[in-house]
């Protein structure tokens, strides 16, 4: 039993680690995810809001150091217990988002008044981030195997198999995990980051107990010392930007050549249908047809004379898979509506991007830079725009006061979120590419700019 234990232990811990740590390198993205959850439409939580990133940064921290805790074994009871609420919460927040219908009708209370609204439903749960997108099913499937094992943990706990690491414990169960993280971020990741933090994290716990192997409360310092390490990783990746990208925009993609579509490829488009639903008029059951199956069936006699239709505002459903391009939604345009789009990613000049998603809640602490560096690149004949999805008074306002040289386009704010984690957020194109992205807090020159490998690189091609 103690083997199964250790197994389960090793699974969800190296797991929990990994989970929380690629939701760490992206803590804004995960905070837009719980933003998703709280809306009204979905689990009509809007007063956590305003605090959507401080929650993405606990939960991140949290299953990090209980993967940490429950693979050395340390505050065993506290561990399982607070892993077990967690997995109870995850599981039911995965059902919910698996099961949730858009096409049902629901009645709610918005300012003292009912209304009918369909609920937004959240397409995926964020538990690995953009680096592993999981359909709603695939993270319900994923959380319930995660209960079992973590059901197996909390016996093993409660019935004494569970003890801080002895030293040799340490050793065997550090090496397993590490191998099982190596193997995991390699196939799955495409990043051996998560072992070299892991690694770092568990090291430094390992040398706490030993240096305070007489203290009784050297697991708590265990503790601290995670915390630690995770909120030096967690500033950085919020203070820049994350270490890794895994988004459609990140440096080296081509927009693009990610937005051609199937046909433009020569490769086969999904087939989607509409489910249909009809009443049998002898028996009173419904029945589901799709809707390139009811082309071939509605003129029939029997199906004519059996049944009547019930709906045709059913959901839409893959019927087979094929290649969607990874950008959809991308479309800037003027303020007059003048379509930009194909200008800023046919472009075979440097163009400069200057995305502030909202400008009323931009940070103009490096604001100076940001014009000095947008001025230097007009005067070398570089293209630069900004991009926002604020209204026209806020955005004029903003470029007035702080005397930015170079006029705001416009894009949906989701759009601009995703193409970079600041705001503002500098990101430089040539025909497409993204050569280089910058957080505001990492303003470069110009000169600083010219001078690297990549734009010197790109100027030849």
């Amino acid at each position: 039993m103690k083997t199964i234990v250790t197994i389960a232990r090793i699974l969800v811990g190296s797991l929990f680690i990994v989970s929380g740590l690629i939701k760490a390198n992206d803590a804004l993205g995960f905070s837009y995810k719980l933003e998703e959850y709280f809306s009204p439409k979905a689990l009509d939580m809007p007063f956590f809001e305003p605090y959507a990133l401080e929650l993405a940064i606990i939960i991140c921290i949290a299953e990090i150091l209980l993967g940490v805790a429950a693979l050395l074994g340390a505050k065993a009871k506290l561990t399982s217990v607070l892993l077990m609420l967690m997995i109870l919460f995850f599981t039911w927040l995965t059902f919910y988002t698996a099961t949730c219908d858009p096409h049902e009708q629901i009645t709610v209370v918005r300012d003292g008044v009912e209304v009918t609204e369909s609920p937004e439903c959240v397409l995926e749960c964020g538990c690995f981030g953009n680096a592993i997108p999981l359909t709603p099913w695939e993270s319900f499937t994923k959380d319930v195997i995660l209960l079992v094992l973590i059901l197996i943990i909390f016996i093993g706990t409660f019935t004494g198999r569970v003890k801080l690491n002895k030293s040799g414990e340490d050793m065997v169960i550090v090496a397993f995990s590490l191998l099982l993280i190596a193997v995991f971020s390699m196939a799955l990741l495409d990043w051996l980051f998560p072992v070299l933090f892991t690694a770092i994290a568990l090291g430094l716990a390992i040398s706490v107990k030993r240096r305070l192997q007489t203290n009784k409360n050297k697991e708590w310092f265990m503790a601290i010392a995670i915390v630690l390490v995770c909120g030096i990783f967690q500033y950085y990746t919020i203070a820049h930007l994350p270490t890794r990208d895994y988004r459609p925009y990140a440096e080296g993609k081509n927009i693009r050549e990610q937005m051609k579509t199937a046909e433009e490829l020569g490769k086969e488009p999904p087939v989607y249908a509409v489910e249909y639903t009809f009443t049998n008029v002898n028996t009173g059951e419904d029945s589901v047809v799709l809707s390139n199956d009811y082309l071939d069936i509605y003129k029939e006699e029997w199906f004519k004379n059996t049944y009547e239709s019930k709906t045709w505002e059913g959901p839409t459903v893959t019927v087979e898979e094929g290649y969607t391009p990874a950008i959809t939604d991308f479309e800037i345009t003027t303020r007059d509506g003048s379509d930009m789009t194909e200008e800023l990613i046919n472009g075979e000049e440097f163009i400069f991007l200057i995305i502030a998603y909202d400008i009323e809640n931009t940070d103009t602490g490096e604001i100076e830079k940001l014009a000095e560096l947008t001025k230097a690149a007009q005067e070398k004949g570089h293209e630069v725009y900004g991009i926002t999805s604020s209204n026209y008074e806020q955005t004029e306002q903003f470029r007035h006061d702080h005397k930015l040289p170079f006029e705001f386009l416009v894009g949906d704010g989701i759009v601009l979120k995703t193409m970079i984690r600041s705001n503002p957020g500098i990101m430089l194109l040539r025909d497409g590419k993204v050569l280089r992205k910058w957080h505001h807090n990492d303003t470069p020159t110009l000169k600083q700019i010219e001078d690297n490998k990549y734009y010197k690189e790109a100027k030849l091609d």
